[in-house]
């Protein structure tokens, strides 16, 4: 019977351990979560904040965003092949650099005609990889930037550009490889 009683009390030590044990792991797990939770709800906080900033400014007027789209499709003027390259030829000569074949300047490579999806519209577009301008840095520099503004044609998307500055000071020279796409309606 004393056998049995040990046992007994035994088992009641070991089941005390045992809950406590248990009672134990679950107030870790639980205060892992409430150091985790303080983290995600500063995050949060900080989402919010930005998000009021954004959601405080009004939005346009729909008539104002009418007007830009109408003035999207009247920029996708549909354009011939020789006309792009008039544009980019135009630009170049807008920039100061010398456009004679004789000279080695500027050339414009074959345009390849595709199509793209913007917006979950489908576009038709001339690419032209590979435009080889050198010249004065400041006026290569100009080429590019009115190719990647846009600012003489809207529809005008530098893709890549790759530039190489010979030389120091105001008067280096440079040589740019540079693709273009036109985005064109049919």
């Amino acid at each position: 019977m004393e056998i049995i009683q040990n046992l007994i009390t035994r088992m009641r030590r070991t089941a005390v351990l045992f809950i406590v044990g248990i009672i134990l792991i679950i107030y870790i797990g639980l205060g892992f979560v409430y150091w985790q939770q303080g983290a995600q709800q500063r995050e949060f906080m900080t989402q919010i904040t930005k998000l009021s900033a954004i959601l405080a400014k009004p939005l346009p007027p729909i008539a104002e965003l009418q007007a830009e789209c109408e003035t999207a499709n009247k920029a996708l003027a549909p354009m011939t092949d020789k006309e792009a390259i008039d544009t980019l030829v135009s630009i170049a000569e807008k920039s100061g650099i010398n456009t004679d074949e004789n000279t080695g300047k500027f050339s414009i490579p074959q345009v390849i005609l595709g199509s793209r999806t913007v917006g979950g519209g489908n576009y038709p577009l001339m690419s032209f990889k590979g435009i080889s301008v050198s010249g004065n840095y400041s006026n290569v520099m100009a080429f590019i930037n009115d190719l990647d503004s846009g600012e003489t044609l809207k529809t005008m998307v530098l893709t890549a550009v790759n530039l190489n500055k010979v030389g120091g000071g105001e008067w280096a020279e440079a040589q740019a490889i540079v693709d273009v796409d036109i985005y064109i309606k049919p």
